[in-house]
């Protein structure tokens, strides 16, 4: 267990990974704690344990930040105030180190497009530092062997385009403005609208999830987007569970699939949910695990993702959508007329 205190970042500029200096964990991580936390953190206690799970990837956007302590790339953070505990979550320490990094060196040396940092402090001696190989310009490709006959071929066969509706039609009242620009909206069934916000007796010590199942629509006042209309939320089976986060297996997809084709009405899937053990905030909704896992399985441009914050005395649900690329945004909802 470490303490910010204790810790240093290291930073290397350029993608030949030049050092550059160093500057103190604790500010950075405040930048990014506390707006999730919803209060300043001065007085509290900041506990890191970080998590022996490589983490490779860089963070998006410019300057382009990578972790080169990658292999100790994930970190529980526990924050105590007193004898309470106010958060308790993990992160990939890309989100939470380099995110302020980007905006911080962004703003002092715009010029500089790439940068890496490492951790440095007690215990993570055992991390490696590991530069990664800079991108060459200079490419040849070398076929090997003469043509060959194609003996077959594969093309996917596209699917019909799902039936037009309006919200009115599934059950929610007008007037709607803001399905006239949303590419998806959802629609929940009131069962499951109760089930995630209220009565599905949910884990406070590891993160659970499941399937959502239902049918997709194009929307009736705005052909191009779609809309989801939610009418279950299956928990998942032979999951993987943690404070670290929520995994399906292939074992849960098969199973849900078996599930799916059992019933009688035609629902496919058309996301997924589970949940987080804190209170939501308008700073912090999917965590960079959460969208590496939607945007890697549910490939569906109108696949969602249903997120329950639930706290010691509430629960928030909120929906997130892809945004045309490898991120996610709120997808707006309604919870349709009983």
């Amino acid at each position: 267990m470490n303490t910010p205190g204790d810790i240093e970042v290291e930073l290397f500029r350029t993608d030949d990974y030049v050092r550059a200096g160093r500057l103190p964990l604790l500010p950075l991580l405040r930048r990014v704690l506390e707006p999730v936390v919803g209060q300043s953190l001065e007085g509290t206690t900041i506990e890191l344990a970080f998590l022996p799970l490589t983490d490779r990837a860089s963070v998006r956007g410019k300057p382009s930040v990578v972790n080169l302590r990658g292999s100790h790339g994930y970190v529980q953070v526990r924050i105590v105030r007193r004898d309470t505990v106010l958060y308790r979550h993990p992160h990939a320490v890309r989100e939470l180190v380099g995110v302020p990094l980007q905006e911080i060196l962004g703003e002092r040396l715009p010029d500089e497009t790439h940068w890496g940092f490492g951790l440095r402090g007690p215990g993570l001696e055992k991390s490696p530092l590991v530069r990664p190989r800079p991108p060459t310009d200079k490419t040849m490709e070398i076929t090997v062997g003469g043509p060959r006959r194609r003996l077959f071929g594969m093309e996917e066969v596209p699917e019909p385009d799902p039936p037009l509706i309006t919200l009115e039609e599934l059950g929610v009242a007008g007037p709607h403005p803001r399905t006239a620009a949303e590419p998806v909206s959802v629609v929940l069934h009131p069962r499951v609208h109760r089930a995630l916000s209220d009565t599905r007796p949910f884990s406070r010590e590891v993160e659970e999830g499941g399937f959502l199942a239902g049918h997709v629509h194009r929307n009736g006042t705005h052909p191009d987007g779609h809309v989801v209309e939610v009418t279950d939320a299956l928990p998942a089976e032979r999951t993987g569970a943690s404070l670290l986060h929520f995994t399906f297996t292939g074992e849960s997809y098969l199973r849900i699939g078996e599930s799916l084709a059992a019933r009688d009405d035609g629902e496919c899937l058309v996301g997924w949910y589970h949940t987080h053990l804190f209170p939501a905030s308008d700073r912090f909704g999917l965590s960079s695990a959460d969208v590496d896992l939607h945007t890697t399985t549910f490939h569906r441009p109108w696949q969602v993702a249903a997120l329950v914050n639930i706290d010691r005395t509430s629960r928030v649900v909120r929906l997130y959508r892809r945004d045309g690329t490898d991120r996610m945004t709120k997808a707006p909802y309604w919870v349709r007329e009983p």
